[in-house]
C-alpha cells in the first residue's frame, strides 16, 4: 500500500501530474465545502477551478435536509456554477432505484419534508395517513400501528419528527416478506459545528435502521454512502467509464473513503471534517490515496501553474 500523498506539499510539476489523472470529481458537501452555518473558506473556489480545468463536478451528500437548488445557490456564490443534476443525494438514488425495479405501489416514508416533496414530485405514492398516538386511548393507538396491506415499501431516512408510532408501523409492515425496506444514511452520529464553533454530535439514522432490521430480520437496501446502490447510480448517471479517472473528495472514513474504495475511485481526504488522516489509515479500504488539510489549499501555493495559466488565458 502506497503512503498517502499530501497534496499541500506537491511541487507544481507533481500537482499538474495529479490534475491530469482524473476527469470526474465527486465531492462530499458537509465537512468538505460547507459547515452547518457557513461555507468552508476557499473550498468551493477550488472546485470552481477544477471545473474550469474541464473536470465534471458532482456534489454527493447523505444530507437530505436541503434542496438541490440550495446547494447550487451556495456554490454559485463562490463562483462555481452547477445545476441540480450535479447534486447527488439519497432521495434521488431512492427514486432511481424504485423506477429501475418498476415499483408503483404505496410507500410509507419516514423522511424529511424535502425528501417527501421530492418523492411525491417524482410520482412515488406516499401514504397520506401517518400513525398517531392517542392519549388515554390505547386501542386507537394500537389500531394505527398495525400492518397496512396496501404498503409495499418502507423508506427510512433522517426525520426529526420520527417517533415510536412511525417505527412501530414500519416494523408491522416489514414483517411481510414482500415489503421493501430502503434506507438512507447509516451514520451512528451526525457531527455538527455549533454556534460557538465547537463540535457537537446528534443521533444519526443508523441506530433506527438497525432497530427495524433487528425486529424484522430484514436488511435494508441502503441508498447513501457507502452503498452499492449509490455506486450503481453514480456509474449510470455520471457516465463513468473508468473509475480510476474519478476523484472522490471526502472528510469521513466510513462514509466517504470506504465508499470511494468500493467504487474504485481515487480517494482524497480533507482535514476540515470529523475524521483524521491517522484514523483513515487504519484500514486498507479507507486508506486515502491523497490528503490535504483543507480543499482551499489545493491551488494556493501554485498560482502560476501551467494549467491555471491556460485557463486564465482562455477566460481573458
Amino acid at each position: 500500500m502506497q503512503k498517502t500523498k499530501d497534496l499541500s506539499q506537491f511541487s507544481a510539476e507533481k500537482l499538474q501530474e495529479f490534475l491530469t489523472s482524473f476527469d470526474i470529481v465527486l465531492s462530499d458537501i458537509d465537512g468538505v465545502v460547507w459547515n452547518i452555518y457557513h461555507p468552508i473558506k476557499g473550498a468551493f473556489e477550488s472546485l470552481a477551478i477544477l471545473k474550469k480545468l474541464g473536470k465534471k463536478i458532482y456534489l454527493v451528500t447523505n444530507n437530505s435536509e436541503n434542496t438541490d437548488q440550495t446547494y447550487c445557490d451556495r456554490a454559485r456564490d463562490a463562483g462555481l456554477n452547477l445545476n441540480p443534476d450535479n447534486v447527488i443525494n439519497i432521495v434521488k438514488v431512492m427514486i432511481w432505484y424504485l423506477n429501475k425495479i418498476h415499483f408503483h405501489d404505496e410507500v410509507f416514508a419516514i423522511v424529511s419534508d424535502e425528501s417527501r416533496n421530492a418523492l411525491e414530485k417524482a410520482g412515488i405514492q406516499i401514504t397520506k395517513k401517518e400513525p398517531k398516538v392517542y392519549d388515554k386511548k390505547p386501542a386507537s393507538t394500537v389500531k394505527d400501528i398495525l400492518d397496512r396491506p396496501s404498503i409495499k415499501a418502507v423508506i427510512l431516512d433522517f426525520d426529526s419528527r420520527c417517533n415510536w408510532s412511525k417505527l412501530a408501523l414500519a416494523i408491522s409492515c416489514l414483517e411481510r416478506k414482500e415489503v421493501l425496506f430502503l434506507s438512507g444514511g447509516t451514520e451512528e452520529w451526525i457531527y455538527i459545528e455549533s454556534v460557538n464553533n465547537s463540535k457537537v454530535k446528534i443521533l444519526g439514522v443508523g441506530p433506527f435502521v438497525r432497530l427495524i432490521s433487528t425486529q424484522t430480520g430484514k436488511s435494508s437496501i441502503s441508498c447513501g454512502k457507502p452503498s452499492s446502490t449509490l455506486k450503481d447510480y453514480i456509474l449510470d448517471k455520471c457516465n463513468v467509464t473508468d473509475p480510476q479517472r474519478c476523484l472522490f473528495i471526502g472528510d469521513s472514513v466510513h462514509q466517504d473513503m470506504r465508499f470511494a474504495s468500493m467504487c474504485g475511485f481515487k480517494k482524497l481526504l480533507v482535514g476540515t471534517g470529523n475524521d483524521s488522516l491517522e484514523k483513515a489509515q487504519k484500514e486498507s479500504d479507507t486508506y486515502p490515496d491523497y490528503y490535504i488539510p483543507a480543499l482551499s489549499q489545493l491551488f494556493s501555493a501554485h498560482k502560476d501553474l501551467k494549467l491555471l495559466r491556460t485557463v486564465s488565458d482562455e477566460n481573458s
